[in-house]
């Protein structure tokens, strides 16, 4: 049976290590959240991240994945070079935040912005052979985007929103994991692939009288459409939640 460490066990982390665990062994790490199977750890401890790697050196993992943003950690370099260290492969969650917004469509292929908080960390973990799976605005039970247009985070315009689902974060990783072959590339994105903007959003909640009528406003900057077809030609059976759907389960409508 495969043997999987998931690093992070935030709101992503759990619902891949409890979907995972239906198929594998599967460890989970984290610094603060404990439940049943996992374990407690400090990466940016440097003597307990020693302590995890002796522990673990004999046998390695089939596969690793960091789900908590490592470009934060000081000791990212021993960090990396631990977990690479005891697998056979590792991923990381990256954010389609790093595409730089110069084209309509955003694809693999897109150019980086050097600026990016995550960029250099990116290129080393990359170098290191490791590969990433950036992820579109995570949304689902406990993250309603109608939320984030209630509390004034967002406005009613016609820019482009970029959503996944964290089931379906869950269920990508599963299948990414279980790939039988060689050829993954290093870089993939993941979005539900559906088109929706706040101003749709916005007339959604006022028309079930969820938010009070605001009126249109113009976009403060360009965006793009997310595309995640590339995924789906390795992962030809993965599925995307309907937005529409989960936004009528996540307002109680239906």
């Amino acid at each position: 049976m495969p043997k999987f460490v998931v690093f992070g066990l935030g709101y992503t982390g759990l619902r891949i290590l409890n979907t995972l665990k239906k198929e594998n062994t599967v460890l989970g790490v984290s610094r603060e959240t404990k439940v049943e199977d996992s374990i407690l750890l400090d990466l940016s401890d440097p003597a307990a991240l020693e302590s995890f790697r002796k522990e673990n050196e004999g046998e390695k993992f089939d596969a690793s994945l960091i789900t908590f943003p490592a470009q934060k950690l000081e000791n990212r370099e021993q960090v990396f070079d631990t977990i690479f260290s005891l697998s056979k492969a590792v991923w990381m969650f990256g954010s389609t935040s790093i595409y730089k917004r110069i084209t309509s469509d955003i694809t693999e292929k897109t150019a980086l912005d050097p600026e990016h908080d995550r960029y250099e960390t990116e290129l080393n973990f990359l170098e290191k052979g490791g590969k990433i799976l950036r992820l579109s605005g995570i949304y689902g039970p406990d993250r309603n985007p109608a939320n984030w247009a209630r509390k004034g985070h967002v406005k009613k315009t016609k820019r482009q929103l970029n959503l996944i689902h964290g089931d379906d974060i869950s269920e990508a990783v599963r299948l990414l994991l279980s790939y039988p072959g060689n050829d993954l590339p290093s870089e993939l994105i993941l979005s539900d692939g559906q088109w929706h903007t706040w101003l749709e959003i916005f007339r959604f909640l006022e028309d079930h009288g969820k938010i009070q009528v605001v009126p249109e406003e113009k976009m403060d900057r360009e965006d793009s459409f997310i595309d995640s077809s590339l995924i789906r030609k390795f992962l030809p059976g993965l599925q995307t939640k309907d937005f529409w759907g989960e936004l009528e389960k996540l307002e109680e409508l239906i």
